[in-house]
């Protein structure tokens, strides 16, 4: 079935997700609506679809909101999108308070509509690929660094960028949070530039995120190590790079690594997941897509959404002490 969908939001993230949506043919692109009236007609005068003078037009032409607005506004539209009955995809952070997240989680209980939040690096080939060797980790090691760019610097670089590894953590970890410690500081802006953090969960697993919005180059490594192997990917470049230790059999052609003292000789292994060529954004919305055709509850729901949130602001906190 094809859905009625509307974007609402056209920074640089919004124009992904238009060129996205007038490619899919899962959904009809029926118009879009942005506060700068003159870019707004711009853009659909480009893709032929409908410039929206309003909120409420936009709402009353479609049965899907696509939500790409800046942070702030996240929580009233997407109230006043689900009290009219309609499906929702927002972007993350999904409010930026804990109190305006519950209220929706409460919207969309009373309305029973799909309410799927964007976390794009779940469906980012490279960590899909990597999915079957990511149980039980034991030490995570993450480090996403981003050259300066003023989007998004109205909130610190953990809801602005740690935040999407905060997400692949919690999916990997199944057990609560123990203990957080964090420093960062202001270098551009007016909120944390540079952070990192430190998460101990209950059941052992340690992970440690360092996140910098105003390097030199673009990286997005992701480590995770488990008992007798650790998984590398590059979030940017899309690769995966499993590495696999075994007791070494005799003559192995492989690298070999001897630790002493009478213990066994390990066999380094490389693997390398095929990693298939898609676009996340692309896959989210199918996604959604998926989950309204099916009566399904969305893949990204607002528990999974709350519960970043609730991880990320916790940092900040720690920040200030």
């Amino acid at each position: 079935m094809i859905n009625k969908i509307a974007l609402v939001g056209l920074g640089h993230i919004g124009k992904i997700h238009l060129k996205i949506l007038n490619d899919n043919p899962n959904w009809e692109l029926v118009g879009v609506y942005d506060t700068d009236n003159r870019l707004c007609k711009e853009l659909a005068a480009h893709y032929n679809i409908k410039a929206f003078s309003s909120l409420q037009e936009t709402i009353d032409n479609c049965d899907v909101l696509d939500i790409v607005t800046p942070n702030n506004t996240h929580f009233e539209i997407a109230k006043t999108a689900m009290v009219n009955g309609k499906h929702i995809f927002i972007e993350q952070p999904v409010t930026t308070t804990i109190k305006e997240a519950k209220q929706l989680q409460n919207y969309i209980n009373e309305s029973g509509v799909c309410f799927q939040v964007g976390q794009v690096e779940l469906f980012n080939p490279a960590f899909i690929a990597a999915k079957p060797y990511l149980l039980e980790p034991k030490f995570i090691e993450v480090h996403r660094l981003a050259q300066y760019n003023n989007r998004g610097t109205d909130v610190s670089v953990v809801l602005d960028l740690m935040l999407h590894d905060l997400e692949l953590i919690l999916y990997i970890v199944r057990s609560n949070v123990k203990r957080i410690s964090a420093s960062g500081g202001a270098f551009v802006s007016k909120t944390a530039d540079i952070v990192n953090a430190r998460i101990e969960f209950e059941n052992g697993t340690v992970a440690n995120i360092t996140t910098n919005r105003i390097a030199f180059k673009n990286t997005r490594k992701f480590r995770v190590f488990a008992k007798d192997h650790f998984v590398s990917l590059d979030l940017l470049n899309k690769s995966t790079e499993v590495v696999k230790l075994k007791n070494a059999p005799l003559n192995s052609k492989n690298l070999i690594l001897d630790p002493g003292n009478g213990l066994a000789k390990k066999e380094v292994v490389f693997e390398h997941p095929i990693i298939l060529p898609t676009n996340a954004i692309n896959e989210e919305l199918n996604a959604l897509h998926t989950s309204i055709n099916s009566n399904k509850k969305a893949i990204v729901g607002i528990e999974d959404a709350l519960r970043a949130l609730e991880l990320a602001l916790e940092i900040e906190e720690k920040l200030k002490l």
